[in-house]
Protein backbone atom coordinates (compact mmCIF):
# COMPACT_ATOMS: atom_id res chain seq x y z
CA UNK A 1 0.00 0.00 0.00
CA UNK A 2 1.53 3.32 -1.07
CA UNK A 3 2.07 6.11 1.40
CA UNK A 4 -0.30 9.08 1.21
CA UNK A 5 1.08 12.11 -0.61
CA UNK A 6 2.60 14.82 1.53
CA UNK A 7 2.34 18.56 1.00
CA UNK A 8 5.98 19.51 0.73
CA UNK A 9 7.16 22.98 -0.17
CA UNK A 10 8.75 22.92 -3.64
CA UNK A 11 12.49 23.42 -3.76
CA UNK A 12 14.29 26.24 -5.52
CA UNK A 13 14.86 24.12 -8.64
CA UNK A 14 11.18 23.21 -8.90
CA UNK A 15 10.13 26.81 -8.27
CA UNK A 16 12.46 28.10 -11.00
CA UNK A 17 11.10 25.49 -13.39
CA UNK A 18 7.54 26.64 -12.75
CA UNK A 19 8.37 30.36 -12.62
CA UNK A 20 11.63 31.04 -14.47
CA UNK A 21 13.47 34.28 -13.92
CA UNK A 22 12.74 36.88 -16.56
CA UNK A 23 15.17 38.45 -19.01
CA UNK A 24 15.25 41.57 -16.81
CA UNK A 25 17.05 39.67 -14.06
CA UNK A 26 19.59 38.12 -16.39
CA UNK A 27 20.41 41.45 -18.01
CA UNK A 28 20.91 42.99 -14.58
CA UNK A 29 23.02 40.06 -13.40
CA UNK A 30 25.12 40.35 -16.55
CA UNK A 31 25.79 44.03 -15.86
CA UNK A 32 26.70 43.32 -12.24
CA UNK A 33 28.95 40.45 -13.33
CA UNK A 34 30.78 42.85 -15.65
CA UNK A 35 31.37 45.29 -12.79
CA UNK A 36 32.55 42.44 -10.57
CA UNK A 37 35.01 41.30 -13.23
CA UNK A 38 36.34 44.86 -13.57
CA UNK A 39 36.70 45.10 -9.78
CA UNK A 40 38.60 41.81 -9.57
CA UNK A 41 40.94 42.85 -12.38
CA UNK A 42 41.59 46.15 -10.54
CA UNK A 43 42.47 44.26 -7.38
CA UNK A 44 45.07 42.33 -9.34
CA UNK A 45 46.41 45.30 -11.30
CA UNK A 46 46.59 47.82 -8.44
CA UNK A 47 47.16 45.46 -5.53
CA UNK A 48 49.95 47.60 -4.09
CA UNK A 49 48.51 51.04 -4.84
CA UNK A 50 44.74 50.47 -4.81
CA UNK A 51 44.02 53.31 -2.36
CA UNK A 52 45.95 56.07 -4.15
CA UNK A 53 45.67 57.48 -7.65
CA UNK A 54 49.03 57.54 -9.39
CA UNK A 55 49.42 60.85 -11.21
CA UNK A 56 51.83 62.08 -13.84
CA UNK A 57 53.41 65.39 -12.66
CA UNK A 58 53.67 66.55 -16.28
CA UNK A 59 49.86 66.58 -16.56
CA UNK A 60 49.17 68.48 -13.31
CA UNK A 61 49.74 72.16 -14.32
CA UNK A 62 46.45 74.04 -14.81
CA UNK A 63 47.21 75.09 -18.38
CA UNK A 64 47.35 71.44 -19.50
CA UNK A 65 44.10 69.70 -20.32
CA UNK A 66 43.85 66.51 -22.34
CA UNK A 67 40.52 65.24 -23.58
CA UNK A 68 39.52 61.74 -24.71
CA UNK A 69 41.83 60.22 -27.32
CA UNK A 70 43.09 56.83 -28.44
CA UNK A 71 45.90 57.08 -25.88
CA UNK A 72 43.53 58.15 -23.08
CA UNK A 73 39.97 57.01 -23.89
CA UNK A 74 38.39 58.91 -20.95
CA UNK A 75 40.77 61.87 -21.02
CA UNK A 76 42.97 63.16 -18.21
CA UNK A 77 41.78 64.29 -14.78
CA UNK A 78 42.45 68.02 -14.72
CA UNK A 79 44.36 68.90 -11.54
CA UNK A 80 45.12 65.26 -10.72
CA UNK A 81 47.36 64.37 -13.64
CA UNK A 82 45.73 60.92 -13.80
CA UNK A 83 44.19 59.05 -16.72
CA UNK A 84 40.44 59.03 -16.03
CA UNK A 85 39.98 55.53 -17.44
CA UNK A 86 42.59 54.27 -14.98
CA UNK A 87 40.94 56.18 -12.12
CA UNK A 88 37.47 54.77 -12.88
CA UNK A 89 38.92 51.27 -13.14
CA UNK A 90 40.88 51.62 -9.91
CA UNK A 91 37.80 52.96 -8.08
CA UNK A 92 35.53 50.04 -9.06
CA UNK A 93 36.33 47.67 -6.16
CA UNK A 94 36.04 50.50 -3.63
CA UNK A 95 32.66 51.65 -4.91
CA UNK A 96 31.28 48.12 -5.16
CA UNK A 97 32.36 47.52 -1.56
CA UNK A 98 30.81 50.79 -0.36
CA UNK A 99 27.51 50.16 -2.17
CA UNK A 100 27.19 46.53 -1.07
CA UNK A 101 28.04 47.32 2.56
CA UNK A 102 25.63 50.27 2.88
CA UNK A 103 22.73 48.59 1.08
CA UNK A 104 23.20 45.29 2.92
CA UNK A 105 23.14 47.01 6.33
CA UNK A 106 20.30 49.30 5.23
CA UNK A 107 18.15 46.41 3.99
CA UNK A 108 18.91 44.10 6.93
CA UNK A 109 18.22 46.70 9.62
CA UNK A 110 15.13 48.04 7.88
CA UNK A 111 13.68 44.58 7.22
CA UNK A 112 14.27 43.32 10.76
CA UNK A 113 12.98 46.40 12.60
CA UNK A 114 10.06 46.82 10.21
CA UNK A 115 9.06 43.19 10.66
CA UNK A 116 9.27 43.48 14.45
CA UNK A 117 7.13 46.63 14.36
CA UNK A 118 4.53 44.90 12.19
CA UNK A 119 4.53 41.78 14.36
CA UNK A 120 3.97 43.81 17.55
CA UNK A 121 1.49 46.21 15.95
CA UNK A 122 0.12 48.67 18.51
CA UNK A 123 2.55 47.59 21.25
CA UNK A 124 5.65 49.30 22.59
CA UNK A 125 8.13 47.83 20.03
CA UNK A 126 5.94 49.12 17.23
CA UNK A 127 5.59 52.52 18.92
CA UNK A 128 9.34 52.87 19.56
CA UNK A 129 10.44 51.79 16.07
CA UNK A 130 7.78 53.91 14.37
CA UNK A 131 8.75 56.96 16.43
CA UNK A 132 12.43 56.61 15.58
CA UNK A 133 11.79 55.96 11.88
CA UNK A 134 9.36 58.90 11.61
CA UNK A 135 11.86 61.17 13.38
CA UNK A 136 14.61 60.18 10.97
CA UNK A 137 12.24 60.43 8.02
CA UNK A 138 11.37 64.04 8.85
CA UNK A 139 14.87 65.09 7.69
CA UNK A 140 16.13 64.32 4.15
CA UNK A 141 18.51 61.39 4.48
CA UNK A 142 21.17 62.86 2.19
CA UNK A 143 21.36 66.04 4.28
CA UNK A 144 21.18 64.16 7.58
CA UNK A 145 24.05 61.80 6.85
CA UNK A 146 26.36 64.69 5.88
CA UNK A 147 25.54 66.62 9.06
CA UNK A 148 25.78 63.59 11.36
CA UNK A 149 29.03 62.35 9.85
CA UNK A 150 30.56 65.84 9.83
CA UNK A 151 29.75 66.31 13.50
CA UNK A 152 31.00 62.86 14.41
CA UNK A 153 34.25 63.13 12.45
CA UNK A 154 35.06 66.60 13.79
CA UNK A 155 34.34 65.53 17.38
CA UNK A 156 36.24 62.24 17.13
CA UNK A 157 38.71 62.28 14.20
CA UNK A 158 39.65 58.83 13.00
CA UNK A 159 41.74 57.40 10.20
CA UNK A 160 39.03 54.76 9.67
CA UNK A 161 36.39 57.30 8.65
CA UNK A 162 35.11 55.33 5.64
CA UNK A 163 33.81 52.34 7.69
CA UNK A 164 32.21 54.81 10.12
CA UNK A 165 30.57 56.61 7.21
CA UNK A 166 29.19 53.32 5.86
CA UNK A 167 27.62 52.41 9.20
CA UNK A 168 26.19 55.88 9.79
CA UNK A 169 24.75 56.01 6.27
CA UNK A 170 23.00 52.66 6.77
CA UNK A 171 21.61 53.85 10.11
CA UNK A 172 20.20 56.94 8.39
CA UNK A 173 18.66 55.06 5.44
CA UNK A 174 16.91 52.17 7.22
CA UNK A 175 13.64 53.96 8.23
CA UNK A 176 12.28 54.02 4.67
CA UNK A 177 12.73 50.26 4.32
CA UNK A 178 11.33 49.69 7.80
CA UNK A 179 8.09 51.58 7.11
CA UNK A 180 7.45 49.64 3.90
CA UNK A 181 8.23 46.31 5.57
CA UNK A 182 6.01 47.14 8.55
CA UNK A 183 3.02 47.73 6.27
CA UNK A 184 3.64 44.45 4.45
CA UNK A 185 4.08 42.47 7.67
CA UNK A 186 0.81 43.85 9.05
CA UNK A 187 -0.96 42.28 6.06
CA UNK A 188 0.99 39.01 6.07
CA UNK A 189 0.53 38.48 9.83
CA UNK A 190 -3.25 38.23 9.28
CA UNK A 191 -2.97 35.50 6.65
CA UNK A 192 -4.47 32.07 7.50
CA UNK A 193 -1.15 30.23 7.42
CA UNK A 194 0.31 32.64 10.00
CA UNK A 195 -2.76 32.25 12.21
CA UNK A 196 -2.45 28.48 11.87
CA UNK A 197 1.19 28.67 12.91
CA UNK A 198 0.22 30.66 16.00
CA UNK A 199 -2.50 28.13 16.84
CA UNK A 200 0.08 25.33 16.64
CA UNK A 201 2.16 27.09 19.28
CA UNK A 202 4.90 28.57 17.12
CA UNK A 203 6.95 31.23 18.88
CA UNK A 204 7.04 34.82 17.71
CA UNK A 205 10.66 34.39 16.64
CA UNK A 206 9.76 31.40 14.46
CA UNK A 207 6.81 33.23 12.91
CA UNK A 208 9.05 36.22 12.24
CA UNK A 209 11.82 34.20 10.59
CA UNK A 210 9.64 31.56 8.91
CA UNK A 211 6.73 33.58 7.57
CA UNK A 212 7.01 37.34 7.97
CA UNK A 213 10.55 38.19 6.85
CA UNK A 214 10.51 35.97 3.72
CA UNK A 215 7.25 37.59 2.62
CA UNK A 216 8.46 41.13 3.32
CA UNK A 217 11.46 41.11 0.97
CA UNK A 218 9.74 42.87 -1.95
CA UNK A 219 9.54 46.34 -0.31
CA UNK A 220 13.26 46.13 0.51
CA UNK A 221 14.13 45.19 -3.07
CA UNK A 222 12.10 48.15 -4.34
CA UNK A 223 13.74 50.62 -1.94
CA UNK A 224 17.42 49.69 -2.34
CA UNK A 225 17.84 51.15 -5.87
CA UNK A 226 16.49 54.46 -4.53
CA UNK A 227 18.97 54.40 -1.65
CA UNK A 228 21.73 53.68 -4.16
CA UNK A 229 21.17 57.15 -5.64
CA UNK A 230 21.58 58.78 -2.23
CA UNK A 231 24.98 57.14 -1.71
CA UNK A 232 26.66 58.75 -4.70
CA UNK A 233 24.85 62.03 -4.26
CA UNK A 234 26.45 62.37 -0.84
CA UNK A 235 29.88 61.17 -1.94
CA UNK A 236 29.95 63.66 -4.82
CA UNK A 237 29.02 66.55 -2.50
CA UNK A 238 32.22 66.50 -0.41
CA UNK A 239 34.58 67.75 -3.17
CA UNK A 240 32.32 70.75 -3.75
CA UNK A 241 32.81 71.88 -0.18
CA UNK A 242 36.25 73.28 -0.96
CA UNK A 243 36.06 73.32 -4.74
CA UNK A 244 34.22 76.64 -4.64
CA UNK A 245 36.65 78.05 -2.09
CA UNK A 246 38.00 81.53 -2.80
CA UNK A 247 41.51 80.43 -1.91
CA UNK A 248 43.55 79.83 -5.09
CA UNK A 249 44.70 77.79 -6.84
CA UNK A 250 41.43 76.08 -7.75
CA UNK A 251 43.01 73.19 -9.61
CA UNK A 252 44.58 71.55 -6.54
CA UNK A 253 42.35 68.62 -5.44
CA UNK A 254 41.20 69.11 -1.87
CA UNK A 255 38.67 67.64 0.54
CA UNK A 256 37.08 69.00 3.73
CA UNK A 257 38.35 67.72 7.06
CA UNK A 258 35.15 65.72 7.61
CA UNK A 259 35.22 63.84 4.29
CA UNK A 260 34.79 60.06 4.68
CA UNK A 261 37.50 59.44 2.07
CA UNK A 262 41.08 59.29 3.35
CA UNK A 263 42.56 61.69 0.78
CA UNK A 264 41.82 63.73 -2.34
CA UNK A 265 43.74 61.14 -4.36
CA UNK A 266 41.52 58.27 -3.21
CA UNK A 267 39.92 56.44 -6.19
CA UNK A 268 36.15 56.77 -5.81
CA UNK A 269 33.47 57.52 -8.44
CA UNK A 270 31.61 60.09 -6.34
CA UNK A 271 34.85 61.95 -5.70
CA UNK A 272 35.69 61.92 -9.41
CA UNK A 273 32.20 63.11 -10.34
CA UNK A 274 32.25 65.85 -7.72
CA UNK A 275 35.58 67.23 -8.86
CA UNK A 276 34.64 66.79 -12.51
CA UNK A 277 31.40 68.76 -12.18
CA UNK A 278 33.23 71.39 -10.14
CA UNK A 279 35.99 71.93 -12.69
CA UNK A 280 33.62 71.69 -15.65
CA UNK A 281 31.57 74.69 -14.51
CA UNK A 282 34.00 76.63 -12.33
CA UNK A 283 35.35 78.82 -15.13
CA UNK A 284 32.46 80.14 -17.28
CA UNK A 285 34.84 81.56 -19.87
CA UNK A 286 37.35 78.73 -19.71
CA UNK A 287 37.48 75.19 -21.10
CA UNK A 288 34.72 72.72 -20.23
CA UNK A 289 36.10 69.41 -19.03
CA UNK A 290 32.98 67.44 -19.98
CA UNK A 291 34.76 64.09 -19.88
CA UNK A 292 35.38 64.48 -16.14
CA UNK A 293 31.61 64.53 -15.62
CA UNK A 294 30.47 62.06 -18.27
CA UNK A 295 32.57 58.98 -17.58
CA UNK A 296 32.28 58.81 -13.75
CA UNK A 297 28.55 59.45 -14.19
CA UNK A 298 28.26 56.60 -16.71
CA UNK A 299 30.06 54.25 -14.30
CA UNK A 300 27.59 55.15 -11.53
CA UNK A 301 24.51 54.99 -13.77
CA UNK A 302 25.56 51.64 -15.23
CA UNK A 303 25.90 50.08 -11.79
CA UNK A 304 22.57 51.57 -10.74
CA UNK A 305 20.84 50.14 -13.83
CA UNK A 306 22.29 46.69 -13.19
CA UNK A 307 21.22 46.80 -9.55
CA UNK A 308 17.72 48.07 -10.35
CA UNK A 309 17.10 45.50 -13.10
CA UNK A 310 18.26 42.66 -10.86
CA UNK A 311 16.29 43.66 -7.76
CA UNK A 312 13.13 44.63 -9.65
CA UNK A 313 13.26 41.39 -11.62
CA UNK A 314 13.62 39.35 -8.45
CA UNK A 315 10.70 41.27 -6.95
CA UNK A 316 8.54 40.48 -9.99
CA UNK A 317 9.54 36.81 -9.73
CA UNK A 318 8.58 36.71 -6.05
CA UNK A 319 5.18 38.20 -6.83
CA UNK A 320 4.60 35.73 -9.67
CA UNK A 321 5.30 32.67 -7.52
CA UNK A 322 2.92 33.65 -4.72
Amino acid sequence: MSAPPTNRRPGIRQTLRRHPLGAQVWIGVGILAFYLAVALSALVEFRGTLATLQGNPAWVPPWIWIGPSWAHPFGILYGFGVSLSTAVWQATPWDLGIVVAILALDGAIGALLGAVAGLYEGRWPDTAITFVSDSFGAIPSMFLVVVVFAGFSLAAPSSDSLPVFIVLFALVLWPTCARAVRDRVRIVSRQPYVEASRAMGASRARILLRHLLPNAVEPVLAQLPIDFIAIFFVLSVFPWWLCVSTNPPFYIPRLPAFSPLPSAMFPEWGLLLGYGSCFAFLYPAGPVFWWMVLFPLLAIVGLGIGLALTLDGIGDWLRART
